[in-house]
């Protein structure tokens, strides 16, 4: 008697049921929309950070103030170019290799 380990026309197995994965893909969906909205309320906030800094009289009347807005503003400006890059390069070296392998390795699928 032979044993076949692998059957081909046996169906898979789930290991989670369907209803735990379709509720953690409904909130997995809200945790990607929450993160969208807070990446804009943050990317609106600093724009309108720097705009309230110089646009009070105290800038216009104190050059050592003025200096400081700046710096804050090229500050936020590099951090935020800093933050994209480091987004970049996650995107570069995580995902796209585990959306290559998704085929082969079914397990590793990301959204």
């Amino acid at each position: 008697m032979s044993c076949i380990p692998f059957k081909i026309g046996q169906p898979k197995k789930q290991i989670v049921p369907t209803a735990v994965e379709r509720n953690f893909e409904r909130v997995y969906g809200k945790l990607q929309h929450l993160k969208e909205l807070s990446r804009r309320l943050q990317k609106d906030m600093k724009s309108e950070i720097s705009l309230d800094l110089f646009s009070i009289p105290l800038c216009e009347e104190d050059q050592n103030f003025l200096n400081l807005a700046t710096a804050l503003d090229v500050a936020i400006r590099w951090m935020d170019a800093l933050h994209q890059g480091k987004v970049n390069q996650i995107q570069r070296t995580v995902t796209e290799p585990l959306q290559k392998f998704g085929s082969v390795f079914p397990s590793l699928t990301w959204r």
